[in-house]
């Protein structure tokens, strides 16, 4: 029997470590939605085309499909911090190369770049978020994790909410060019702290440069195994892709009802919006100072729950021929209120991940269930999109939530006393 021991990650070390990932993500992801919003903005001028703001999602699942067996792959055979280092000067690499090249382009043609650009662009994002989700324990301690995660959370929601609204309001002053500087000044700050930043690898390395003779495929199936023997893990990747799906409701319900079928204005739907992502501001920001999360199914059945009343309560106010002002401040409550429990859903899962499935295996694994979620979102929106066309009210809102609340009430009970794992695995035993 050998003992392979990884160097303990002390209470300090983490925190230190935390300052940096939060502080990384909020500029990147803050500059990231700014430029996202500013690229859609100058194919919108450039084109005409309304597919301007939407190549992304077209884009984005092709990309993550083609991406699942070779990234999960990928991150599991070589070191975290490696991989994350390559990813990110990848992106810096090709949006640079963006910059000296858009300009050559005019019209319909910038389209043709963009499509590249943001190909690579995002292969690049898809290897960085299961790098990441990989490398968690190599971070920080057991302890840290849920602040790990509720605290990056928060950075990207709070990145979110703002984002756009700056976006907006520089680009008419400044350009579309000075988004890319942004984008390159948030890219080579994010590198400066990933390189300071120390990640604890097992004192029995991987071997990087063995050449293994397992095929591809062969690989990511050790991956899915171990997701289909795990029941409650399997069991809340498919809560997920309901979500997700579900979740549709609001994406094309929202702006449809608000603005096309009850008059309501614009602004009406932008502090509705709102109201969501400071609901997942808020949520993460109690985690992070809320005591570690034990009783998991429970929090889950509960923020359920929650928003399928949610939804119903929004499917009632939009019936009930409301005032323009009602549906700011009822509307923005409730759907605040999903925006909370969405943070109480999502954080403590992904902890549950990074607390359960095996180090050598979580690329593989959270590739996967990151593709599934990718799936369901354009199936819902084309789902809800036809559903709103036939019944344009607010009874679509309240079914959907009926069906969260029938969901939740038929198959939570069967894993309600499941907690969150509390073990730290410093010490792993190999069999010699």
């Amino acid at each position: 029997m050998k003992k392979v021991l990884q160097m303990k990650i002390s209470n300090h070390e983490s925190n230190v470590q935390i300052l940096k990932d939060v502080s990384s993500n909020l500029i990147s992801t803050f500059c990231g939605d700014m430029f996202s919003f500013a690229l859609g903005l100058m194919l919108l001028h450039a084109t005409g085309m309304s597919l301007s703001f939407g190549l992304s999602m077209i884009i984005m699942p092709i990309v993550t499909l083609i991406g699942l067996v070779p990234i999960g792959n990928l991150v599991d055979t070589y070191r975290h911090k490696h991989i994350l280092v390559i990813s990110l000067m990848v992106r810096i690499i090709a949006l640079v190369i963006y910059a000296i090249t858009i300009g050559h382009f005019n019209g319909t043609g910038k389209l043709g770049p963009t499509i590249i650009f943001l190909a690579v662009n995002y292969v690049s994002v898809n290897v960085s978020n299961s790098g990441y989700t990989a490398s968690v324990h190599e971070l920080v301690n057991t302890s840290h994790i849920q602040r790990l995660n509720s605290l990056s959370q928060a950075a990207s929601s709070f990145a979110s909410t703002f984002s756009p609204v700056i976006a907006a309001s520089l680009y008419v002053l400044v350009g579309f060019r000075s988004f890319i500087i942004f984008q390159l000044a948030a890219h080579t700050i994010a590198l400066i702290i990933l390189v300071s930043m120390h990640f604890h690898y097992a004192s029995t390395p991987k071997k990087e440069l063995s050449v293994s003779h397992e095929s591809q495929l062969g690989k990511f199936k050790l991956g899915l195994q171990y997701l289909m023997s795990h029941k409650f893990l399997r069991y809340l990747i498919c809560v997920a892709l309901f979500l997700n799906f579900i979740f549709a409701v609001t994406n094309v319900g929202l702006p449809f009802i608000v603005v096309q079928h009850l008059h309501l204005g614009n602004l009406t739907l932008g502090i509705l919006n709102s109201a969501d992502a400071v609901g997942m501001l808020a949520g993460n920001l109690i985690i992070s100072m809320a005591p570690e999360i034990k009783q998991l199914a429970k929090i889950l059945a509960t923020t359920m729950c929650v928003i399928g009343f949610a939804l119903c309560g929004i499917g009632w106010l939009f019936i009930a021929d409301p005032s323009m002002w009602t549906v700011r401040i009822i509307g923005a409550l409730m759907v605040f209120s999903v925006g909370m429990s969405l943070a109480f859903m999502n954080t403590p899962f992904g902890i549950y991940m990074q607390k359960t499935v095996p180090t050598s295996l979580m690329g593989r694994v959270s590739s996967t269930e990151m593709s599934l979620n990718m799936i369901s979102i354009p199936i819902g929106t084309v789902f809800y999109s036809f559903i709103f066309q036939l019944f344009p009210n607010g009874f679509v809102f309240i079914a959907s939530g009926i069906l969260m609340l029938g969901v939740t009430g038929l198959t939570m009970p069967t894993f309600i006393h499941t907690r969150m794992p509390d073990q730290d695995e410093d010490v792993e035993m190999e069999k010699e």
